[in-house]
């Protein structure tokens, strides 16, 4: 009966740890954490549903090339001079007023386009003659980029939600989770962040949803610019809300959770090395000169321009299959609620390979996943140009059958991208002091994950805009060009995985030493007080 009773235990705990892998006092930690990080994709996934929604579909001579344009051209020389700038204010300011400042200056900017700039945008961007009046006169290189300066409110906006992603995702937060994460909690800890953050996918996606339905009963059906800013004004607004309770979470922590020696080793666990702080070129210097950096930073580039490439044909046919703005912003609400729900399932799943599993397998699972998704859309692609859209597969237009395959691609791209490649990606950060932490995420979030999108971007610019193959993505010549550089930047991603992957084991291995001593001297600390008393 006893072993039955410890058997059935042992059970319970293996479900429970399945499910819920944080014990005791450390959800005083993790709970706030996935607090913030639900918040953060919440805010992420509504500025990336709608910043597509307005470039495709409301920026006057815009559409799926101008995506591309804005991040080889916009996107990339601000990222440079946000990184800049951000180095250089990281060596006057702490990271908590850093995060506080950051988070300040978004809420601002989308309060005001909410409210002021789009509502206005007919009287402040370039009408659509004009834009035609300047494409006549700049056709081929500028052909793209015009719409780009006409349309600057909506450029903005595109850029600030592009920013987001590696600042405030890449940086603000996951710099913060490994500074108070321990090497031993990170396997449990990291897919679960994600994990739990996908609740912020899944309620924006609904949101969004609502707001596009909704919206389309209360005005006239032709008053297209009503309709979205009527959507637009509720998401901006609950945006605000959203990001001053992300500043209060973060406040509580700074209070209750960072001092405390028992949920964050000091120091982060690793021996405090003085140095001189680095400056924005010796950064840039550094990480340019460390091959352990550079490696995590063709990851990222890796993602960056596969993730490009792949969405620059999907996107295109989306694009076409939803005619206005507001049913492709219910369209792509529909899409995160999807991925939310996907990446939930995977989180469970990949939690339990980074536990059971080695660095390197959970680590080749994304470009592994995403190579494989592609296949099956590029070769529909290759299909649906030999046929007329109308015609029928699987008992369905083609275009409807392209769009759904896409669909559930783009979603299962982002699940293990959310459960897998952040997590892997993270643990290689772990290992290193505070400052260099900081200066290697600075410039590998911000500015690696830009130039491997911008990367992927300047193929497809190229390609529609200095090739003879046309202007859309999706073009018969330019679809094999975007296809065959896929696969390729997909292989180089794999052998960069397999190049770096002996050195984040033996540097794991040295940062679990560093803390086992660190809080072998902390707990002799406390026995020694305890015996004073």
């Amino acid at each position: 009966m006893e072993s039955q009773g410890l058997g059935k235990q042992s059970m319970l705990s293996k479900i429970r740890g399945t499910l819920w892998p944080v014990y005791g006092r450390e959800n005083k930690k993790f709970i706030p954490m996935s607090l913030l990080m639900i918040c953060i994709l919440f805010m992420y996934t509504l500025f990336r549903d709608m910043k597509d929604s307005l470039v495709q579909k409301l920026a006057v001579g815009g559409g799926t090339a101008m995506l591309s344009t804005l991040k080889i051209w916009f996107v990339l020389p601000i990222s440079l001079i946000v990184m800049a700038v951000f180095m250089k204010l990281s060596n006057k300011f702490s990271s908590a007023k850093m995060f506080y400042g950051i988070i300040t200056i978004y809420l601002v900017f989308y309060a005001l386009f909410g409210f002021v700039l789009f509502p206005n945008a007919e009287s402040l961007h370039g009408s659509a003659e004009f834009v035609a009046s300047l494409r006549e006169r700049w056709p081929h290189f500028l052909y793209w980029i015009i719409p780009c300066i006409t349309n600057w409110s909506i450029t903005i906006f595109y850029l600030s939600a592009e920013l987001w992603a590696g600042l405030v995702i890449g940086f603000l937060f996951w710099q913060f989770a490994n500074e108070i994460t321990k090497s031993t909690e990170a396997p449990r800890f990291y897919s679960m962040f994600g994990f739990l953050g996908n609740l912020g996918l899944i309620a924006s996606g609904s949101l969004v949803e609502l707001l596009s339905k909704k919206s389309k009963t209360m005005f006239d059906p032709t008053d297209l610019h009503a309709i979205f800013g009527w959507s637009l004004k509720w998401q901006m607004g609950i945006t605000v809300g959203v990001g001053l309770i992300m500043i209060a979470v973060y406040a509580w922590m700074q209070k209750e959770v960072v001092p405390d020696p028992e949920l964050v080793l000091p120091g982060g666990g690793i021996k405090k090395k003085e140095k001189p702080k680095m400056g924005v070129r010796e950064s840039i210097v550094y990480v340019a000169t460390n091959p352990y950096v550079l490696l995590i930073t063709c990851l990222v580039l890796g993602y960056g321009m596969a993730i490009v490439l792949n969405e620059s044909l999907v996107k295109t046919q989306f694009g076409i299959y939803k005619k206005t703005g507001t049913d492709y912003n219910e369209f792509m609400g529909g899409l995160s609620f999807k991925t939310g729900c996907l990446t939930m399932v995977l989180m469970l799943v990949g939690t339990n390979i980074l536990k059971r599993s080695k660095w390197r397998t959970s680590a080749l699972i994304t470009p592994i996943v995403l190579g494989g998704s592609f296949l099956a859309v590029f070769g529909l692609l290759l299909y649906q140009q030999k046929v007329d859209n109308n015609a029928l597969i699987w008992g369905i237009p083609v275009l409807n059958a392209v769009c759904s395959v896409g669909e559930y691609q783009l979603a299962s791209n982002k699940g293990v991208k959310y459960s897998l490649f952040d997590s892997t990606k993270n643990m290689a950060y772990l290992p290193m002091d505070s400052e260099t932490k900081l200066k290697s995420q600075a410039a590998v979030e911000v500015v690696g994950s830009r130039i491997g999108k911008a990367g992927g971007s300047a193929i497809v610019w190229f390609a529609t805009s200095v090739l003879p193959f046309g202007t859309s993505p999706a073009a018969p010549g330019n679809t094999w060009i975007i296809g065959i550089t896929c696969f390729v930047v997909l292989a180089l991603w794999v052998v960069s995985v397999l190049k770096i992957n002996p050195k984040v084991v033996e540097k794991l291995k040295e940062k679990a030493a560093e803390e086992k001593e660190t809080q072998a001297e902390l707990n002799a600390q406390k026995a020694s007080v305890g015996a004073s008393k």
